[in-house]
């Protein structure tokens, strides 16, 4: 199947804009609903440049056309309270800068060829050795602003960009945008249900049969699920920012370590889990196409595949186990019952696990089949590991009370003693 060339692409692309727009005009509240923090971000930067162009206009005069103020404005306003005050502040450091190099330029060789290109070219290095990201370029717009129109216009400048910042951060503080918290949570349960979803799908075909296309249909979604997850990380970082200086949390007393700690130990276990499925699921299509010196005959191919079949019933329990990580991710309550559903899930798969190693012990096939066999049976005991809300490595996103427990000591034959608790 070949790629669609650019032209097609494109009206592929306008098509999906106009049934988007079609769509939008005939159910506008629909629009709105599914956009609305797009909408409410739009809402914030008009309203914040209307007011940085009236604030303007009152301290520098109608005279002025203070039109730099709202475009400081519009670009100060961003998805967080902590950005868009670590955004205005560069911006403001950048005209500054700007504004002073104009003004020594002025004074020491006046304007001509050789001092804008010089005070360019120095201009954007300091703003990017003083790291102002992107508003860098604020350092050389200004000087040619300033070389332009006289040095009178640098404290105009100056006086426009700081109340277009001001204005920007004022209502982003005034109608504050949300923490993302609850939108994080939502994208890490996606990445665990998709994840089950493999699970449960791989142990479905362990059962029934599968070829090499089904192994390379299930390695593809891992991948798609790897990506997923990366989406999720990058949302969780948005909501640490958009935690940060926010008044909403600020309002309801979110403490950010017990918003934000299980998360992230949620998704650093699906990290694990993502690579550690990914891997079972590699060995059983090299399997399948009779790669690494696996047996190429029909019939002991059909035997080592046989053997691998209790398989599924430990990825049926992972499944389940990552559905209950799901919901904890999603609902963002670690309740004990959810602790009792996950423990049960997980020592379902244990009992599987050791039956499989019972059956996949016993092969009379090559070193390449072992090693399929025991690299399987490793990693779905440590996904069952990383899943483990009491003995763990991550009881942080898993137990009502993160604290990781001392993992049970195995008694000899005729001698009990009972578990000491933690504290104890």
């Amino acid at each position: 199947m070949t790629a669609p060339g650019p032209v097609a692409a494109w009206r592929g692309k306008a098509a999906d804009g106009w049934r988007a727009v079609r769509d939008a005009l005939r159910h506008p509240g629909r629009a709105v609903r599914a956009h609305r923090e797009g909408v409410v971000r739009t809402a914030r930067v008009a309203v914040a440049c209307a007011l940085a162009w009236e604030v303007a206009v009152v301290l520098l005069g109608e005279d002025e056309q203070p039109v730099l103020a709202p475009l400081a404005a519009l670009l100060t306003v961003q998805l967080t309270v902590f950005r868009t005050l670590a955004q205005g502040l560069r911006q403001f450091g950048g005209v500054m800068l700007g504004a002073l190099a104009a003004l020594g330029l002025l004074r020491l060789a006046g304007a001509n060829f050789a001092t804008i290109g010089l005070a360019v070219g120095v201009c954007l290095g300091l703003g990017k050795l003083l790291r102002l990201g992107e508003q860098a370029t604020e350092v050389p717009v200004t000087v040619l602003l300033v070389l332009s129109t006289g040095a009178p216009y640098a404290p105009v400048r100056i006086w426009d960009t700081l109340v277009g910042v001001a204005s920007g951060v004022l209502v982003n503080l005034v109608a504050a945008p949300p923490t993302y918290v609850g939108h994080a949570a939502d994208r890490s349960a996606r990445v665990a249900h998709r994840l089950a979803d493999i699970a449960h799908d791989t142990a479905r075909g362990l059962r029934e049969g599968w070829d090499e296309r089904t192994s390379d249909g299930w390695l593809r979604r891992v991948e798609t699920a790897a990506r997923e997850l990366d989406r999720a990380r990058e949302a969780a970082v948005q909501a640490e920012e958009g935690i940060r200086l926010n008044p909403r949390r600020l309002r309801q007393g979110t403490d950010p370590a017990v918003a934000l700690g299980p998360l992230g130990e949620g998704l650093t276990c699906l990290g694990h889990v993502c690579d550690q499925l990914g891997s079972v699921l590699r060995g059983l299509d090299d399997l399948a196409r009779g790669e690494r010196q696996f047996p190429r005959e029909a019939e002991a191919l059909s035997d080592a595949r046989e053997r691998v079949r209790p398989i599924g019933d430990v990825l049926e329990a992972v499944g389940d186990a990552l559905d209950v990580l799901a919901r904890i991710q999603r609902d963002r309550v670690r309740e004990a019952g959810h602790t009792d559903d996950l423990t049960a899930a997980l020592e379902r798969g244990r009992e599987h696990h050791a039956a499989a190693a019972k059956t996949l012990c016993r092969t009379d096939q090559g070193p390449a089949v072992w090693s399929l066999h025991g690299s399987i049976m490793d990693e779905t005991q440590q996904i069952l590991h990383e899943l483990d809300p009491r003995h763990g490595p991550h009881p942080a996103a898993l137990h009502p009370q993160p604290l990781r427990l001392a993992a049970p000591r195995r008694e000899s034959p005729g001698h009990s003693e009972e578990p000491r608790s933690p504290a104890s």
